[in-house]
């Protein structure tokens, strides 16, 4: 079974501290006041935490303790991360839900579509989620999410955090932390599908 201790140093390893960029949405509380983000916590997140627009002062108190329980309670426990066979396949989708705030979803569209499942796409990691995710290809299923990855942050295309983006989707491989397995759909199925590897 998946465990949050072993996804943790990863995560930390691509989370730095507090930040306050214009140029970053995260960076924004619900009244469109720039107060930052900390330990990859957005301030509109935060703003569910608190139940209140957080501050400058909210967002550089937040301590990495503080960080490590949000992660672990709101995206971790949230999706029965910990019920998920596949350690890899757990800390792509929750790594990818703390990025982007889809990782659920991009998994479920993801088994619907290439696995041949039919199971919600809300965006939460539930039971019937769960039993298809664990009935899957480990290897097969990351290497293709992690293309979904890649193609989510191109599709976004902000030019000041792609690099870093991708820089850290590389750290997500399967089995292999220096190299990136991608995988590419030629339009026919499981099948056809074409892994390479990419040197990070």
């Amino acid at each position: 079974m998946a465990n949050f201790n072993a996804y943790l140093p990863l995560l930390q390893a691509v989370e730095g501290g507090y930040q306050n960029i214009s140029t970053d949405p995260g960076n924004f509380n619900s009244l469109g006041q720039q107060v930052g983000t900390n330990y990859g916590i957005s301030a509109r997140f935060y703003e569910t935490v608190i139940n209140r627009p957080p501050s400058v002062l909210d967002m550089r108190n937040i301590s990495k303790t503080e960080a490590e329980g949000i992660f672990k309670t709101f995206f971790w426990d949230k999706n029965s991360a910990d019920k998920i066979n596949n350690q890899q396949m757990a800390q792509t989708i929750i790594d990818h839900h703390v990025n982007a705030g889809n990782g659920a979803k991009l998994a479920q569209e993801l088994l619907n579509d290439e696995f041949g499942f039919n199971v919600s796409e809300d965006n939460q990691i539930g039971p019937e989620s769960l039993s298809a995710l664990n009935s899957v290809n480990p290897r097969l299923f990351v290497e293709l999410y992690n293309e979904l990855r890649k193609q989510h942050y191109l599709k976004v295309n902000n030019t000041t955090f792609l690099e870093g983006w991708l820089i850290r989707l590389r750290k997500f491989a399967y089995n292999n932390p220096k190299r990136t397995s991608v995988g590419v759909v030629l339009g026919l199925g499981l099948g056809a599908v074409l892994l390479f590897n990419v040197l990070k």
